[in-house]
């Protein structure tokens, strides 16, 4: 009898364990945890997510729906070793008149480093750049557990607009 009420007492408990996991893990993908992911993903999806903000907000144009080719330039130290050959999950279509270049470039600060993705967009016939924007993302934004909100815009087409903020 007292192994039978120990039996259930184990089972009760590896219940409630599992069902605690259970949830939690629910609550981070609910939340945008990333606390789950490699550094490589947290990067790759920060900047999605922060590009797939501007879309929504109709900051960016509407080429930005017809690019065929992504080009990226690692010349960030940071960004070569969080990302590797991970790539962004930026939408691409076969037949598009454009060509985007993403220039990554490190941020040096001892308290709180980080990445400044410049994204330039081409015309493939006239080799035009049409649209250019920088953003900056830091260490602090990549550790966070559910990140909040975007990171600062640097420029975009107006060279005057260095350092807006939103």
């Amino acid at each position: 009898m007292a192994y039978r009420i120990i039996g259930i007492c184990v089972l009760l408990a590896a219940g409630t364990i599992a069902y605690l996991v259970f949830q939690e893990g629910l609550r981070d993908s609910s939340t945008g945890c990333t606390s789950q992911q490699t550094p490589a993903e947290q990067l790759a999806q920060l900047i999605g997510d922060d590009f797939a903000k501007l879309k929504k907000e109709a900051q960016l144009p509407k080429a930005w729906d017809h690019i065929s080719t992504i080009e990226y330039r690692m010349n960030s130290t940071l960004a070569k070793a969080l990302l590797g050959k991970k790539a962004i999950g930026l939408k691409r279509v076969a037949d598009g008149k454009y060509f985007l270049e993403m220039d990554f470039l490190d941020l040096p600060d001892e308290e709180n480093p980080g990445i400044i993705v410049q994204a330039s967009l081409f015309d493939i016939k006239s080799k035009n750049k049409i649209f250019e924007i920088g953003r900056t993302y830091t260490m602090a934004e990549l550790n966070k557990t559910a990140p909040s909100s975007a990171p600062k815009e640097v420029f975009k087409d107006d060279p005057k607009k260095i350092n807006k903020e939103k």
